[in-house]
Formats: structure tokens, C-alpha cells, sequence
């Protein structure tokens, strides 16, 4: 229900598909990662995530560029105009998410936090998974705080 809330007002932003706003924030998240790494993410296939990623560098939001880790490798990065998109999707997540905390106080909300970070922690231990669990997080926020999710894999 939370998820499919989140969708429909990602949906109503007006970009493309939920596919292309998810690979918004997981390049914005994670810049410099493959195109490879993000067809796993997504579950698309790699030529379908080249098309996805030419829509997405057409419209002005992302660039490709070569690795400063493996010169034969093409990497990603959001462009200021992406940044702008992925702030648009993250606000727009964040109004569903704080609607399900609204009627908790503020002890009730740092426990369900505390308890949720803990189930978040121990969801996978591995690379991928964990870009698919927080493929629409707010890792400005997360990050901070030390990603449960991310946490796990060290």
C-alpha cells in the first residue's frame, strides 16, 4: 500500500516511467556506477537500460562518462537538471512516508525508527540487493545517520 502511494505520486510528476525516475535516484545516489550495475537494479535487461539511460541523457538529466577506476568503462552521473528532477521524486516519496508516521508521537516515531532500522539491517549482504532495497531512498538523510541497509554490507 505505502509503495503503491509512493508510485502513483511519483507517477503524477509527469516523467516517462517509474523505471526511469527509480534510475534517476540510484545514479544520483550512486554516481560513477555502471550502466551494468544499474540494468541489475532496475531487473532490466542491459540493452533495455542503454535505451532507458539515452532517453534520460536526451532529456537533459543524466551524462556518461569515462571511469576514473577502468578506462574502458562508462559510468553515470546526474546533471543539475537531474538533481532537480531526483529532489522532485524524493519530496514527493517523503509526503507518503510522512503521512504513516503522522498520528505517532514522537517517542512512538523514534521506536518504530529504531526497530525499522534494525529489519532494514539485516534484509541482505549483498551489493546489488541493497541498490534495490534503497533504490528510491533519501541517502542525504540516510547517510548521515549511517545506512542500516549499507551498514550490513561491511
Amino acid at each position: 500500500m505505502v509503495s503503491s502511494k509512493i508510485e502513483i505520486g511519483i507517477s503524477e510528476l509527469g516523467g516517462r516511467s517509474l523505471s526511469h525516475e527509480i534510475a534517476l535516484v540510484v545514479i544520483h545516489n550512486h554516481p560513477n556506477e555502471t550502466i551494468d550495475v544499474l540494468s541489475k537494479v532496475l531487473g532490466l535487461t542491459h540493452s533495455g537500460t542503454v535505451r532507458l539511460i539515452n532517453t534520460l541523457e536526451n532529456e537533459g538529466f543524466v551524462q556518461r562518462h569515462k571511469s576514473e577506476k577502468d578506462a574502458r568503462s562508462v559510468v553515470l552521473s546526474v546533471t543539475s537538471a537531474g538533481s532537480i528532477r531526483v529532489q522532485s521524486i524524493l519530496d514527493s516519496r517523503e509526503k507518503v512516508t510522512l503521512k504513516l508516521l503522522e498520528s505517532f508521537d514522537e517517542t512512538q516515531k523514534q521506536d518504530f525508527l529504531n526497530l525499522l532500522e534494525i529489519a532494514m539491517g539485516n534484509l541482505t549482504g549483498e551489493k546489488i540487493q541493497a541498490l534495490q532495497i534503497c533504490k528510491l531512498c533519501n541517502e542525504g538523510v540516510c547517510r548521515k545517520q549511517g545506512c542500516p541497509v549499507e551498514e550490513s554490507l561491511r
